[in-house]
């Protein structure tokens, strides 16, 4: 069995993927987390090890590293777009010393492949205009989450360059799914669905017409399995990740849940703070070098069956996934 580190793995998108590698039967999944609250994967913990692990302490990742010598690592660890603007200094250590550390801890112990799930903060302002933006255009992050996104981006295609390390970054659109909880500034996109799931109110902190990309986090699981399956087809480095197209409006993903959750209490109380960061980001990324690299393409595409199946997740696993 192939063995694959997940940092952050007691997180949203690392116990998600967790959960996808255990029913695929062929790794051994070992979660590091800062802070150990299993409460996301309490159905599947006797299948996986979990460890405490600062990565902003180099010491504690080589020790990891060197103790389950893992083929491969999904670098997820990170303080969030909101959290890391209020407290730049712990963003700093843990988005920027944290990523260094593994990367190198990877690069001693002969680690084969990182995936990096990166994100749409990473492209930032200049983009007004633009309704599609692919992997190639210039990136000017105005926050230090994109910031730090960016900066990890470069930093692991430099080991890809010197040390070839098989380096793999995914520019996410704003990750939805069951159990994501509040902190980045793309949460409201996850929150408008789960409160209504849960019965709810929700205040949503943007404008109506606020439009970023969103991907679902069955999607993000099944591609991160798809390269470790398949790491030699990544011919490039970079890679952006979207589910429907063109991306939702804030009022029309409130539309759509209301359409399945007539009950649910939506109402729009815009946060400017929120705002001014999410409309930084591009409104719809290009899927072509993906789809053509890889041979990847989303199976939630559509909006409503999303949502469908992303309320259904939240009745059927409420011990699991209400936040």
């Amino acid at each position: 069995m192939s063995r694959v580190l997940i940092t952050g793995g007691l997180g949203f998108i690392g116990s998600h993927l967790a959960r996808a590698m255990v029913g695929v039967g062929r790794y051994d999944v070992v979660l590091c987390d800062y802070v150990i609250n299993e409460g996301l994967i309490k159905d599947i913990r006797n299948r996986v090890e979990v460890v405490r692990c600062d990565v902003s302490n180099p010491y504690d990742v080589y020790e990891i590293f060197k103790k389950y010598r893992p083929d491969a690592v999904v670098h997820l660890a990170a303080l969030l777009s909101a959290n890391a603007e209020t407290n730049p200094h712990i963003g700093f250590r843990v988005n920027f010393e944290g990523s260094w550390n593994v990367y190198e801890a990877a690069r001693i112990f002969d680690t084969k492949t990182i995936v990096y799930p990166s994100s749409i903060a990473a492209y930032g302002a200049g983009l007004e205009g633009k309704e599609v933006v692919d992997e190639e255009i210039y990136t000017l992050p105005k926050t230090l989450y994109g910031v730090s996104k960016q900066f990890n981006e470069m930093l692991g295609m430099w080991y890809y360059w010197r040390y070839g390390v098989n380096f793999i970054a995914l520019r996410l659109a704003s990750v939805i799914g069951p159990g994501r909880k509040d902190g980045g500034a793309s949460a409201y996109t996850t929150l408008i669905i789960q409160k209504a799931a849960q019965g709810e109110p929700y205040e949503i902190p943007v404008e109506e017409d606020v439009r970023i990309p969103i991907v679902y986090i069955k999607d993000v699981t099944d591609l991160i399995i798809h390269i470790l399956e398949n790491p030699s087809k990544a011919k490039s480095r970079i890679y952006n990740v979207q589910g429907p197209y063109p991306s939702p409006t804030a009022r029309e993903l409130a539309d759509t849940v209301k359409s399945i959750v007539p009950s649910a209490q939506l109402m729009f109380k815009p946060n400017p703070t929120i705002t001014n960061i999410v409309k930084t980001w591009p409104r719809d990324l290009s899927m072509d070098r993906i789809k053509n690299e890889l041979g990847w393409a989303p199976k939630y595409g559509d909006l409503k069956a999303l949502i469908q199946d992303f309320i259904n997740e939240v009745r059927k696993h409420p011990d699991i996934f209400t936040i």
